[in-house]
Formats: structure tokens, sequence, C-alpha cells
């Protein structure tokens, strides 16, 4: 019942259509002959003195990873900036930021708020990063508003506002966030791959044996800026398994107002690197999502559950990502997905089991932690603090504390992790804040662990048709498709059940022989290379 009742109030307290819409331009790009702006100059900042700390700090993983420093300011569409009036009646106010040397930046409002109708946009100065645009559903009652990065030092922020809402809207900017070190800039490598050369991209194999389940727990992996810092995180699942839009990362990522931190998710690389020295290239950029509420943390097992106070779109293809909270299970081997450094998403695998040993964690004397001794493939590093850690099922089991992993050129320096224990974060405490129970099991069924929820087509073949789900005796395939297609059908332990040709237009798979439960049906275009995963079930 507490679970619906603070959802309820996350209703009236913040829209849930907060996510950008990534869609239109701005007015003024069709415009002309309107007024002149003069830059609104930043300060400078101190940049020896923010690269010493973080020669310090980068080795650190129990501190976020910092890519800016805020700036104050008090600029709002009352003190500062150009208007212009169309003929029409509508109005366009304009605010051009410039900080000199910025890699990127970003801005934190603390007075938000559009009325219908009305758009901003923030933009180079040369075009070529867009971002918006922001409407009326980025509302929040609060007030508050922290957006994702522009790429550059010269920035514009642009309002338009219908002539039907003159003087309707509020905006007023606190903080600029200048990016010394870029997390997702796009137009120079290093900021793009600011993360060892050891490390993998999350579409590298890791392993027949799971490589199909990263693909699709891939979708429930994030990042979040919180100002001037990142960590990383995974949307989870609950025992109602109804998409509530709850992410889990660690207590020590914790930093600033929740209400201005912001989320992107499936920002990864189409041509994987795996371990080696060349560059990855950027990816889609365009699934991001503002606000958040803290629901429950604790320092025992460094955890944080917060609810992104957003629509998450169908379109985006999201999943949430299951758990394990048994006191007794140790996984076979573990995997972690993550952004290190704030850099598109990567994966990691040690093939041995974890220990769960108590450490003397940020404060805490005796924190309760999983210790990876050393990954046999990729690396974790800052900004991948809060990141999941995934058993041999691919269920939550942890997420990342700190440590002393690094790469060392392709290679990782043989340190270990530690990650705070779910079983811990489950039940510790005595109220709701402290711990996940309340959370994700709301009406106490005991379930011990939950499976992944809504598992996407994660990538398109043609036009095909796959039913019934659940399935009883049979899966049939329409192929409508010219290609002719290859499938696999896997157990969620990764066991390999079925696998053969389909090669007619109305296809069968016989499943009566099988157990009921989950699987995964794995179809796979030989002559393209393209595959489609879907997560099945079997019910007798």
């Amino acid at each position: 019942m507490k679970k619906y009742l603070l959802l309820s109030f996350l209703l009236i307290f913040s829209t849930l259509s907060a996510q950008v819409t990534n869609q239109g331009e701005p007015k003024s790009w069709k415009l002309s002959q309107l007024r002149s702006v003069s830059p609104v100059m930043m300060g400078e900042i101190d940049l020896i003195g923010l690269i010493e700390e973080d020669f310090i700090n980068d080795n650190i993983k129990e501190v976020p990873w910092r890519f800016g420093v805020e700036i104050l300011v008090d600029l709002s569409i009352q003190n500062t900036g150009v208007w212009d009036e169309l003929d029409n009646g509508d109005r366009i106010w304009r605010l051009n930021i410039f900080s000199p040397g910025a890699n990127t930046l970003n801005f934190i409002f603390d007075d938000f708020y559009l009325p219908p109708g009305a758009t901003l946009y923030l933009y180079s100065d040369d075009k070529s990063d867009l971002l918006g645009a922001y409407t009326s559903d980025q509302n929040r009652r609060d007030g508050f508003l922290g957006t994702w990065f522009v790429d550059g030092d010269n920035v514009w922020i642009e309002y338009f506002e219908p002539r039907s809402q003159r003087n309707k809207g509020s905006i007023n900017i606190s903080k600029v966030v200048h990016g010394y070190r870029s997390v997702a800039q796009s137009i120079t490598n290093r900021s793009l791959n600011y993360s060892g050369s050891c490390n993998l991209d999350v579409d590298c194999s890791i392993g027949a044996d799971f490589d199909f389940i990263k693909d699709v727990l891939k979708r429930s992996v994030g990042l979040f800026i919180m100002g001037g810092s990142v960590c990383s995180g995974t949307l989870i699942n609950n025992t109602e398994n109804d998409n509530a839009p709850y992410f889990l990362t660690a207590n020590h990522c914790n930093v600033g107002n929740p209400a201005t931190w912001a989320f992107r998710f499936n920002w990864i690389s189409p041509n994987p690197v795996c371990a080696q020295n060349q560059n990855s290239t950027n990816g889609s950029w365009n699934q991001t999502a503002s606000g958040a509420t803290v629901l429950a943390h604790n320092s025992k097992s460094d955890f944080m559950l917060v609810n992104i106070d957003a629509n998450l779109p169908t379109t985006w293809n999201l999943v949430w990502a299951g758990w394990n909270r048994s006191t007794t299970d140790v996984p076979q081997f573990t995997v972690g997905i993550h952004h290190p450094a704030g850099d598109i998403m990567k994966v990691c695998r040690d093939n041995q089991s974890p220990s769960r040993q108590a450490f003397n964690f940020n404060g805490n004397p005796s924190a309760n932690m999983w210790r990876v001794g050393s990954w046999d493939m990729g690396v974790t590093e800052q900004g991948s603090s809060g990141s999941a850690l995934f058993d041999q099922q691919g269920r939550i089991v942890g997420q990342l504390a700190g440590g002393t992993a690094a790469c060392t050129g392709t290679s990782n320096n043989g340190g270990f992790d530690i990650y705070g224990r779910f079983d811990t974060s489950w039940d510790y405490g005595s109220t709701e804040g402290s711990r996940l129970s309340n959370w994700l099991d709301p009406n106490n069924t005991g379930l011990m662990s939950m499976s992944i929820l809504n598992t996407p087509d994660f990538q398109y073949i043609g036009n095909i048709s796959i039913y019934p789900n659940p399935a009883k005796d049979v899966i049939y395939i329409m192929n409508n498709n010219s290609s002719q297609l290859n499938y696999e059908l896997f157990s969620v332990t990764g066991q390999k059940m079925k696998a053969n040709g389909l090669p007619f237009a109305n296809n069968e798979i016989d499943v009566r022989e099988l157990a009921e439960g989950i699987y995964f049906l794995k179809l796979l275009d030989e002559a393209s290379g393209n595959s489609l995963v879907k997560r099945m079930v079997i019910k007798k």
C-alpha cells in the first residue's frame, strides 16, 4: 500500500512524461532579421586545480566521476537574453552562454515552467548539436530541471512562447556546468572514448553462454548526470511486473538534487571495439529523461533506489532487469554492464565466483559486499559506479561500490572490485527508506528472485510474426521475409534447448517436451547477420 501511496504522490508532484521529445528545431533557425544577442560570459575556471584533484580522485571508485564544474548564475527571461516578437504575436527569447574552453555545457534550472505550446531548445553555436524540445511535459511542481549536454563552449538557449500563453512561462538558470572533460561529446574522439583501452563495448562477445542474455540486459542500463558528475545504474523489475520506473544505483552517487538529475539509455556503439586501441564510434544518443525521487538507500550495502520521474516510452525498447536476493546462492560467474568514465556502454566478465566479504566502506566499518577478484574480460572504472553485478542467469545480485580494477593499456591491472550485496539491500534497516523489499515486493509475496521484464525485439528482421506468447505446445513463426532464418531456443540459464532452420513462410517450433518457464528465442538471418531475440514464456 505504501508503494501506491507514494506513486500517487509522485504523479501529483511531477509529470510522468518528462522525456525530451528530440523533435523539431528552434523557430529562429528559419527566421531572419532577429535582434543581435550579446553572449553571457562565464568566469574562468581553475582547470589546473581540477586536474590535480582528478588525478587523485579518478583512482577512487567510491567517488562519482567528475566531468564538469558548476558555475553559479542567476539568468532568467526577466533579467537577461533578448526577446523577439513575431508578426502573429508569438515571441522568442534567446540567451547565448559562452564558457571558454568547455567541451560541453549543461544547465540546472531552479525555476522552470513552460505553458502548453511553448518549447525550449538548447543548441551549439554552429547548430551541429541540438537538444530538445523541452515542453510542458517537463514541468515539475518543484520547478527544477536538469538538462543533458550540448557540445562546445558556446551554447544557445531558445524559448518559444505562443501569443495565447504570453507571460505565463517562467525560466531561471541557477547553474551552468562547464564540462572540462566531456562525457557525451561526439565531436572529438577523446571525449567519446575516455575510458581505458582494455574495455569492451557492450556488443562484444563475452561468451556464447551469456551473449544472448547480455543483448537483452543492455536495454536496462543507463547513465545519469548529477550536476558535474556521472554514475551508472539499471532499471529493475518488481514483483508486480508493472514497469515501475525504478532505477538501481549506488548510495555514493546521491549527489545534488535528484530533481535535476538527467538519465540516458541505449547509448551503444554500432561498431564494437573489443579491448583494442582504436576508438569506438558514436551511437544513437536521444533517449533522455529528467528528474528523479530517491526511494531508499543505505551505506551498509551502498545501494540507492530511485524513481525516474518521467515517462519511459515503449519505443525505447527498455527492459527491467531481474534479481536474486538469496543469502546462500553464489554466482557461478559474474557480468557487469556499465558506462566507465561516462563512456559509451561497456561490458566486463569474471569467470570465477565472487566472495562475500565485509569492508570498511565510505564510513561504514562493516559494509556487506561481493568481492570480484579480477575481471577476465574488461574492467570497471569511475563512472561505472552503481552499475549492476549480474549472475549467470542475468539476475542482479549487487551494484558497484568501489575497487581497484583499471586498465593498463589493452589489459586490465588485475585489481578487484566490490559490489554492495543485493540480499543485504533487500531487508536492511527498519524503514522503507533503507531497504528494497518495500518497493520491489510491495505485497510481500516472499519471492526470492525475479526475471527480466519486457524483453524487446532488440533488432528487426523484415516482417516476422511470433505467437502465441505464452505458448503451450507450439510456437508459430510467420516469415514474410525473403531470407531463410535459423533459430535457437535458450533456457533462462543459457542452455540451448532447440535449434533448427525456418525455411518456410509458416513455421512451427514444437515445445511440448519443454518445462514451463521463461525462454529466449533467437532468430538469425545468416545472409545479413541481423538477429532478433524474443522473451518467450511456456505455460502448460
